[in-house]
């Protein structure tokens, strides 16, 4: 169960870098002058590193 569960941490958390990654090339290179790309890079990566502490202080158990 902890590996399959340690799978799922690292894909969530590799698509959530990757997500954030194309939201902030959106936010600078985008023509807009709104924050919400941005805001939602921010959040992206925030969340992906949650996940990684969490997948991290599972192995440690």
């Amino acid at each position: 169960m902890k590996k399959i569960l340690n799978k799922l941490f690292i894909i969530a958390s590799l698509g959530l870098i990757v997500a954030g990654a194309i939201f902030l090339c959106v936010s600078i290179f985008d023509g807009n002058e709104t924050a919400t790309p941005l805001t939602i890079a921010v959040v992206s990566i925030l969340l992906s590193n949650l996940f990684n502490v969490i997948r991290m202080n599972m192995d440690k158990k």
